[in-house]
């Protein structure tokens, strides 16, 4: 698996393969490593990088990727080519990418978006993750209400594509 992300305007290419006895191995712009992976009850994941434990969460956000590590978020920007391609792609349906809860929605079934403009803000392990509208339109369903808890995968708002 293959990934690209900028983070503070440096681009990083991140390649993925399973490595003997259930490790992966990482390579980051040419750098490789061993990782074990654990994937948490709770959504996240526990990596064990050179004898290392750390525990990190992941939510994509429009044409970003919102990473917690440490009590520290950062954002990982998709290039601005790839946005464009996964847009393309998207049916825009919104699904949460962890469990969590919705401390707010922005907007009503039947109103007319931007790309980019956020739906519903999620709360997962205390931290704040903005959905956003991955294309123009209009909201077609609202499937979630502020109080709500989500579950992975749950389907948050549907949205009807402006034509080209």
């Amino acid at each position: 698996m293959q990934f690209h992300y900028e983070y503070q305007g440096t681009s990083y290419h991140i390649q993925l393969e399973p490595g003997p006895d259930g490790r992966r191995e990482v390579t980051i712009n040419g750098r490789s490593l061993a990782v074990e992976t654990y994937r948490l009850s709770d959504g996240g994941w526990r990596l064990v990088i050179d004898g290392e434990s750390v525990v990190g969460y992941s939510a994509a956000d429009g044409p970003r990727r919102q990473v917690a590590v440490h009590g520290e978020t950062f954002v990982l920007a998709v290039p601005e080519r790839q946005a464009r391609r996964r847009a393309a792609a998207s049916s825009g349906d919104l699904s949460a990418q962890m469990p969590g809860q919705v401390i707010d929605v922005r907007v009503a079934e039947g109103d007319t978006v931007q790309a980019g403009q956020t739906l519903v803000v999620l709360e997962a392990m205390k931290m704040e993750f903005r959905v956003t509208a991955p294309v123009s339109g209009k909201i077609r369903r609202l499937l979630v209400a502020a109080g709500d808890v989500v579950e992975r995968g749950q389907r948050l708002v549907e949205i009807e594509e402006d034509a080209p």
